[in-house]
């Protein structure tokens, strides 16, 4: 394959990776405009958001299957195709059982077909020396994307007379936009059939799964990314906090939005990379202070009056809390490698980890609808409301710091006791008698 045909393949299918999950992840950025366009309260678009994210942990399991057996490419295409036609079927605005159903099919191109495809259809674009960057490259591919369409949906929103039009026209755009890029795909990415067969396999056996059960860092490295995934699932239920108790406007809840979901994206993750190279050298201990900084955020929604007077402070609580998750996210994986998980066990402990750590999809969407209610609807908060929000966080972070601590503790008692067992294999080992003639 061409260079030219390379980059061509390799920018096509990044900037998928921007538009085929966005109206599965709109309430990030448009919470109560979407559940309003929809047709629905916030708690019935929390809790078909909820089913949304139990079927993509499942869908994360099988995705692997599907890219080793099927076309990486065809299952790309599939993917974008039916959550393009997906995105303008719920544009319709079908009901609660359609939009259910819309979600579900969601989980299941999204995660199911999609994502291991394009992992390893971007594992193929390059040598096992390029890798690092490759996929560097496209989560900042992605991030500028998302950013860009983010921006001008943003623009359409606010421009409408009525924000739930608006947002209902992004939708469409979206789903237009996933039935463009698989027909792009479909045309110009080009794959080569025996690179795909002696790609590496995708799927995790049950018995590496059981293998992976067994190392104590499948659990650590889980529930430490479980901790801070619990933050970035209910980042977009600060902005009916900003909207209705701080008096933001709705013009400005869009761009917050944007800025807060896609910019920190493809900004902070490298930065929290460099941070962890040149700084502190380790990627559990640079979580830990991640956690600090979004557990003292979240202690500072707690104690901050609701006054729209101090509205700046509160977007600055949310900006910081931002840095300190997508930090966060663009490192929690390399503790693998830090911690020496063997290649051959890799496979089971991310991918067990990876059910552990994405949990929070499956209920919490549902909690957080619940706790903040729905005042244009009428629905008061439930459950203490944003104070069992915030306490909830913090009670997160602690468990997080919890957590990176004992990954630290686990992995120096893990070293000292290797540069021990050496030590004595040193002694012990019979030395060759000198020969004399």
């Amino acid at each position: 394959m061409s260079k030219a045909r390379r980059l061509t393949s390799f920018l096509i299918l990044s900037m998928t990776g921007g538009v085929i999950f966005q109206v599965a992840y709109i309430r990030f950025v448009f919470l109560a405009d979407t559940a309003h366009a929809l047709d629905l309260t916030i708690q019935q678009y929390g809790e078909i958001t909820s089913v949304f994210g139990a079927v993509a942990v499942v869908g994360y399991f099988c995705g692997g299957w599907f890219a080793d057996r099927f076309s990486p490419k065809l299952l790309i295409v599939i993917a974008l195709a039916g959550t393009g036609l997906v995105d303008l079927y719920l544009a319709t605005v079908p009901g609660v059982v359609g939009v259910l159903i819309g979600h579900i099919l969601f989980a299941v191109f999204g995660t199911g077909l999609y994502w291991s495809a394009l992992v390893k259809s971007i594992s193929l674009l390059g040598s096992p020396a390029e890798q690092g960057r490759l996929f560097g490259f496209l989560e900042g591919t992605r991030g500028l994307t998302s950013t860009i369409i983010g921006f001008i949906g943003s623009a359409i929103v606010a421009g409408a007379i009525v924000a739930s039009d608006g947002v209902l026209t992004m939708i469409r755009i979206y789903g237009v936009l996933c039935l463009v890029f698989a027909v792009l795909v479909l045309l110009a990415v080009r794959q080569d059939r025996s690179a795909v067969d002696a790609a590496e396999r995708q799927a995790v056996s049950l018995r590496e799964l059981l293998a992976a059960a067994r190392n104590r860092y499948t659990w650590l490295i889980g529930g430490t990314i479980m901790m801070m995934y619990c933050f970035y699932t209910l980042l977009g239920y600060l902005s009916p906090l900003l909207q209705n108790n701080f008096g933001v406007a709705a013009v400005f809840i869009g761009v917050i939005g944007v800025v807060r979901t896609y910019v920190f994206q493809f900004v902070a993750g490298p930065v929290g990379g460099i941070v962890v190279d040149r700084v502190t050298h380790s990627a559990p201990r640079f979580l830990r202070w991640t956690f600090v900084l979004a557990g003292v955020c979240a202690l500072g929604y707690l104690v901050l009056p609701h006054d729209p007077d101090l509205v700046w402070i509160a977007v600055a609580l949310m900006l910081v809390l931002s840095l300190a998750v997508f930090t966060a996210r663009g490192v929690y994986w390399a503790t693998v490698g830090e911690v020496e998980v063997p290649v051959a066990q890799r496979g089971g402990v991310i991918g067990l980890a990876s059910g552990i750590a994405y949990l929070p999809d499956a209920f919490l969407p549902a909690i957080a609808a619940w706790w903040i209610g729905d005042p244009a609807n009428d629905v008061p908060q439930q459950g203490g409301g944003y104070t069992s929000m915030f306490v909830f966080l913090v009670v997160a972070a602690a468990a997080g710091f919890v957590l990176t601590t004992l990954t630290m503790r686990t992995r120096a008692r893990d070293t000292a006791l290797r540069a021990e067992t050496a030590e004595v294999l040193e002694i012990l080992e019979p030395t060759t008698p000198t020969r004399k003639d």
